[in-house]
């Protein structure tokens, strides 16, 4: 079984690590972290990190900086097979302060493409997803790009007798939505702008998921606090462990990345739902999102306490 990896805005993460940061300030850095990035590679670099072994990133690149990140993720063991488009993939730039202040984010479009290269990508994925493969549709729409698009993928992975996750926001996230995915997992933001309204508690929550889900699971990312995963049998909620965050930035993608690589291995959903939790809270004490350490993932997983939901 193949993990596939969907990044139609694939991104340098260029992670700068400075004590009260302060804009207007000139600072000399000890050093950077730059990785491959942005939503379906966070979550490739974490599955492959907690031993899932065949793990493809696609969708698109170009230029300089999409012949990087292709390096970058073939240093990690990640298999690349992206269609080449004009322009330069976007870099981003985050500040994270370990004193405890917010991290800066300067997140970039992204050149724009050409809106028949949905169509060349949906052509090569046809020829590559077989029955059985896990296919996670991630990340913001590189300018240019139609919001179906996101849609046509959950119902070619469907097609393909794959599973198909999706983390997404907006019109992409309610284009993928409507095809019935296995599986979609908004931060509490994302779903709140995609069921039109805000819930009340954990079981509030839970129950508007179930009713704008459309019969696929739901897993809304709650930050710190943890996860609420439901389906058409139940409703749970993995609290996550405190840590002393360095940056928040991937740790939803990273949560994600964990899940899949548990959904892989056959574990029950509950089991799946707190190692992605554990890596996600791991995500938070590393630089460079989506790069976990497997061994503080493992000791994380000991902490994290999982509950039912009562929805009623």
């Amino acid at each position: 079984m193949t993990l596939w990896c969907i990044a139609v805005n694939a991104a340098i993460d260029k992670m700068y690590i400075v004590p009260r940061f302060r804009a207007g300030t000139e600072y000399r850095l000890d050093r950077a972290v730059a990785v491959a990035g942005g939503k379906a590679l966070n979550v490739a670099k974490t599955a492959r990190l907690l031993g899932v072994e065949d793990v493809v990133c696609t969708g698109f690149i170009g230029g300089r900086t999409g012949a990087w990140i292709q390096r970058d993720l073939a240093d990690r063991g990640i298999r690349t097979d992206f269609i080449e488009v004009p322009g330069e993939s976007r870099e981003n730039v985050l500040i994270a302060d370990p004193t405890g202040a917010p991290e800066t984010r300067l997140v970039e479009p992204g050149d724009p493409v050409d809106s028949a290269a949905a169509d060349e990508l949906l052509a090569h994925l046809r020829q590559r997803v077989c029955p059985g493969d896990l296919v996670v549709v991630a990340g913001s729409l590189r300018p240019g790009l139609p919001a179906r698009l996101y849609g046509e993928l959950v119902t070619l992975a469907r097609g393909a007798r794959a599973r198909v996750f999706v983390d997404a926001d907006a019109d992409a996230l309610r284009s993928a939505a409507a095809e019935r995915p296995d599986l979609v997992a908004p931060n509490e933001a994302e779903f709140g702008a995609w069921a039109g309204r805000e819930a009340h508690g954990l079981p509030g929550l839970a129950r508007l998921a179930r009713e704008v889900s459309g019969g696929a699971t739901v897993i809304v990312t709650l930050g710190a606090r943890g996860a609420v995963r439901v389906d058409a049998q139940e409703a749970c909620f993995a609290s996550a462990p405190a840590v002393t965050v360095l940056s928040t930035v991937g740790s939803g993608d990273a949560l994600l990345g964990g899940y899949a690589a548990a959904t892989l291995r056959g574990a029950p959903a509950a089991e799946a739902l707190v190692l992605g939790v554990a890596a996600g809270a791991a995500n938070t004490l590393s630089p460079g999102p989506g790069v976990v350490e497997p061994d503080v993932v493992e000791q994380l997983r000991r902490r994290v306490t999982i509950q039912t939901i009562e929805i009623g």
